[in-house]
């Protein structure tokens, strides 16, 4: 029997991401229009024939019981037309590949300016302690009040989408006892702990602020007044809301 781990690389151990990165990594590497091995095309059918099998759970589990036998047949006229088959094959799963991988790229792009402006603005707030709302009329302090609500709903929504994208829900301990969770492979931990993250992280990058403005000359180094942690409080969702739609004015720019 072939040893279909052996032709990705790996061991009866390996998890299915660990089986999709290797035939990715090896399907590109041995591709017959990128490789110049003259047994590529070989490799390619190989390795290619091994991530079918083990990709399915069922082949894979009738495989590792010794019980799967290789019932595909050639029905191609040659053996390069076997090649072509499998290279539109991989061609398709490349362009899903590519298409999942802009995906990921614009989430992640959207977690990091989601959160990356709310610490920051937090720190500089502490830094700096704008005076803007002391010197503002009562018109001015409305706007800034509502543009920081405004900004608080628009935080509020994308961090649960982040959130959500990104973190496993832990159900309680009753539903835990009659079932068991699998913890998904693409998102790395739990809901506690993202909020444990984001509310550690606002807290530090306050403390960090504080701290760095007691080495800045000027008012900079006055103590925290009440209206700089009202500050810290209302200029960081409007930050976000700003750093939001400089995005999707670019978002619709691009389109253009």
């Amino acid at each position: 029997m072939t040893d279909l781990y052996g032709n990705l690389g790996l061991t009866p151990r390996a998890t299915a991401s660990e089986i999709k990165s290797a035939y990715r990594r090896l399907a590109r590497k041995y591709h017959p229009d990128v490789s110049a091995s003259p047994d590529s095309a070989t490799r390619f059918v190989s390795i290619s024939r091994a991530y079918e099998v083990l990709s399915d759970p069922r082949r894979r589990a009738a495989y590792d019981s010794g019980q799967y036998t290789d019932s595909q047949r050639t029905f191609y006229a040659s053996r390069q037309a076997e090649v072509v088959a499998m290279q539109r094959h991989f061609d398709r799963i490349v362009d899903e590949w590519l298409a999942r991988e802009r995906q990921e790229t614009a989430a992640r792009s959207h977690a990091v300016l989601i959160v990356v402006p709310l610490f920051l603005s937090a720190f500089y707030v502490m830094v700096s302690k704008p005076t803007i709302i002391e010197e503002s009329r009562f018109i001015g302090r409305v706007v800034i009040l509502a543009l920081a609500l405004y900004g608080l709903v628009y935080l509020m929504k994308n961090l649960s989408v982040v959130l959500s994208r990104y973190t496993y829900h832990i159900p309680d301990h009753l539903t835990s006892v009659f079932r068991e969770q699998e913890i998904p492979e693409d998102k790395p931990i739990s809901r506690k702990a993202g909020l444990i993250f984001l509310v550690c992280g606002y807290l530090v990058s306050i403390g960090l602020g504080y701290v760095v403005s007691k080495f800045v000359p000027g008012r900079y180094g006055a103590a925290v007044s009440f209206s700089t942690l009202i500050g810290a409080l209302v200029y960081p969702p409007i930050a976000v809301l700003i750093i939001g739609g400089i995005r999707r004015i670019g978002g619709l720019l691009d389109r253009v």
